[in-house]
């Protein structure tokens, strides 16, 4: 090795040699081209060692296909759903908020598990009127969660996927310095809780610049629309698209463009679970809880793992908050045991909705359908894809 590159650069080049991983080779190589001074005596070194740094990044790519490909195991964190997930976070503290507590509460799960600190999830599965929600007690999250402490990404990544965020907080504690925490790392993540997308979908085309078009009444009344036009044609461009169509559908933020052009924004659904309710002035503090965020969960629930108090129809509570609605199939006059869930957040679920959810073919060749209503005159009724159903009808579907 030339003398040129100095003492510190030859002691990092040694440690590339005595390296024994592709992993650490190619940290200990990129370590000892940034110490390497450039000038043209060490130009064919620094050139060689690119080469060799380009070669061990191939080899390593090719190790993580072959990894994949032999059935890598799946991280803990990882978990898949079954019926409706519930995710049950908190922030990290000792003694703990009561995640634990509540999923016994609910599961009968973990219970040896209650007062210790979790590092992995503890799934139980809770059961309502014959629909089946899985309940996830997350290890805690800590501030620096969205840069990866405490396996946060990992925790972050599957709540992207649940149906429900619960956040689990202590009310003998200040529960403000706790959801401040929660919000900060899901915010941080680009996890927006309790708002809807934003009005505006951004496409790109081949051509014609940047066009934004505002499409309803509601879109028009958005204040100054040609210097808004102009900020926004200036974030997507910014944005990396050149030629696009920008759609907007309501009234829209510019926050809301930066979002929209962000595929890693997710929009979930989460309510507040206060534990520890048993204690003394913690009556006082949910109150407060409640009120101070009110605005952005409308649901807001106590609970006490001590005297066992949870709400008895926890389960209708979380699929209403969910927008949500449970009916059953019915084949030759049985009806099945697990009811189907359909989502009602923007229509009312129709026959096409079932028939396309249990599986494509039968809405391809569907005839017509029965449906039975409990409570109305007329209890049996032949529909056809465009009926509306509601809560706990009875659907038996003919096809052609």
């Amino acid at each position: 090795m030339s003398s040129n590159i100095g003492p510190e650069a030859e002691a990092a080049y040694q440690k590339y040699l005595d390296a024994t991983t592709i992993d650490e080779r190619i940290n200990r190589l990129e370590e000892f081209l940034s110490l390497v001074p450039k000038h043209k005596a060490t130009e064919k070194i620094v050139a060689l060692n690119k080469s060799r740094l380009a070669k061990l990044r191939r080899e390593q790519e090719a190790q993580k296909i072959r990894s994949k490909s032999m059935g890598k195991q799946v991280s803990p964190f990882s978990i898949k759903k079954e019926g409706i997930q519930l995710i049950l976070i908190s922030d990290y503290h000792t003694p703990g908020v009561g995640k634990t507590s509540i999923l016994n509460l609910l599961t009968g799960t973990a219970k040896e598990k209650i007062g210790k600190f979790t590092p992995l999830p503890e799934i139980g599965i809770y059961e309502y009127n014959k629909v089946r929600y899985q309940i996830v007690d997350m290890p805690s999250i800590m501030e620096g969660a969205a840069n990866g402490i405490g396996n946060g990404k990992e925790i972050i990544s599957q709540l992207r996927a649940c149906d429900l965020i619960c956040f689990c907080v202590d009310l003998s504690r200040n529960y403000q310095e706790q959801m401040n925490l929660l919000l900060n790392e899901l915010s941080e993540s680009h996890i927006r809780i309790n708002l809807p997308p934003p009005p505006i979908t951004i496409e790109k085309t081949g051509s014609n610049k940047i066009q934004v078009f505002y499409l309803t009444s509601e879109a028009k009344k958005n204040n100054n629309l040609e210097e808004l036009t102009e900020k926004i044609t200036e974030i997507v461009h910014a944005g990396g698209i050149r030629n696009g169509i920008v759609k907007i559908f309501g009234q829209i933020e510019l926050d809301q463009v930066v979002d929209a052009l962000n595929p890693s924004v997710a929009y979930k659904k989460a309510i507040i679970l206060g534990t520890k309710g048993d204690l003394s002035l913690t009556k006082n503090t949910f109150f407060e809880l409640q009120n101070y965020y009110s605005n952005q969960f409308p649901l807001v629930i106590g609970t006490s793992a001590i005297k066992g108090e949870i709400p008895e129809d926890f389960g209708k509570i979380v699929l209403t908050f969910l927008k949500k609605i449970k009916i059953y199939t019915m084949h030759k006059g049985v009806i099945a045991e697990k009811p189907l869930i359909l989502d009602c957040i923007q229509i009312q679920p129709t026959i096409r909705d079932v028939a396309i959810k249990i599986h494509r073919s039968f809405y391809e060749s569907f005839d017509y359908a029965i449906v039975i209503r409990k409570g109305v005159k007329q209890k049996k009724k032949k529909v056809g894809l465009n009926y509306e159903l509601k809560e706990n009808d009875i659907i038996e579907l003919h096809t052609k």
